[in-house]
């Protein structure tokens, strides 16, 4: 398992935005100055730490991809996160690999695609479409 700890600048405003996306707080940690200084975030078996940290711009090097509940439909998922007021980075699609995706960024420009996988593609397909000899669907 891989537990990524994300530096932001305002552990509490990450919390809020991360809650709007469905991730519940599982714990969460004040400093010395009472100002909550580290906490942890899940959602359907994905683990985020929350570290209150310098945060180094632009943080656009890493992509999180984090594939909601089975049980859950991806564009209800969506259009709730647009109702709580979080501004899609990319509209919802149905991608060439077979995952509908949409992408937000958090507050401190982390890049968060919401993913469910919806059929399974051809792993020929996608390295053909990856080649550039075939257009994506």
């Amino acid at each position: 398992m891989i537990l990524p700890i994300l530096n932001v600048k305002d552990v509490d405003a990450s919390l809020a935005f991360y809650q709007k996306l469905g991730f519940k707080v599982d714990m969460a940690m004040p400093g010395p100055d009472g100002v909550n200084t580290f906490a942890f975030v899940s959602m359907a078996g994905t683990i985020i730490g929350l570290n209150r940290g310098e945060v180094s711009q632009p943080v656009t090097a890493v992509e999180f991809m984090v594939y909601i509940d089975d049980a859950e439909d991806l564009d209800e998922h969506c259009a709730r996160v647009k109702a709580r007021g979080i501004a899609l980075a990319s509209e919802i699609k149905t991608q060439y690999w077979g995952d509908r995706t949409y992408t937000v960024h958090d507050p401190d420009g982390y890049i968060i695609t919401l993913t469910k996988t919806v059929h399974q593609t051809d792993m020929d397909h996608v390295a053909a479409v990856m080649r550039g000899d075939v257009k994506p669907e």
